[in-house]
């Protein structure tokens, strides 16, 4: 399943990214109508808690309405209507442009910190971006926070409302 998530479900979006899902965010502003065409263009799930669009949109795009305030209600809300993954392929994608990630050269490598070189054997490269990725201690707490998210979902999904599109 690929995502669309509108800006006010931008941090949930960079979180499904972590998670391995294939997320676009577009920038801040950008046109409903735009967002919509985009969504059903390539096939993406439209995230919004933007009440409005649905009412000002000929919706021909595929488009889930959260009620959510801040991100771990936004992750409760979704994980309610979709059985959400989020241990599809952790750490698999930027965060900051959705590309997958690739090992990294060691061309690439020496642009990290020897600290970092030394703890972590794995180093990820965005080749769209140029941004390395590396498994700090702050991998960890993400990886918590995502098993802690997927064994809410597998809990809370009641499957009883089909996904948008089935």
């Amino acid at each position: 399943m690929k995502f669309l998530c509108d800006e006010m479900l931008k941090r949930l979006g960079q979180w499904l990214r972590v998670a391995g899902h294939d997320v676009l965010i577009l920038p801040d502003g950008t046109d409903d109508r735009a967002l919509v065409q985009r969504a059903h263009d390539e096939g993406r799930l439209l995230l919004t808690r933007d009440r409005g669009m649905v009412d000002r949109n000929n919706i021909e795009a595929d488009l889930l309405l959260l009620d959510c305030n801040d991100l771990e209600d936004c992750v409760a809300a979704l994980n309610e209507r979709l059985p959400v993954d989020w241990l599809l392929a952790p750490f698999s994608r930027c965060m900051n442009c959705n590309s997958l990630l690739v090992p990294a050269a060691a061309t690439q490598r020496h642009r990290v910190p020897a600290e970092a070189l030394r703890a972590s054997s794995t180093i990820r490269y965005c080749p769209r971006c140029d941004q390395l990725y590396w498994d700090g201690s702050h991998v960890a707490r993400m990886r918590t926070r995502l098993e802690s998210w997927n064994r809410h979902a597998s809990s809370d999904y009641a499957g009883t409302e089909p996904p948008p599109g089935d």
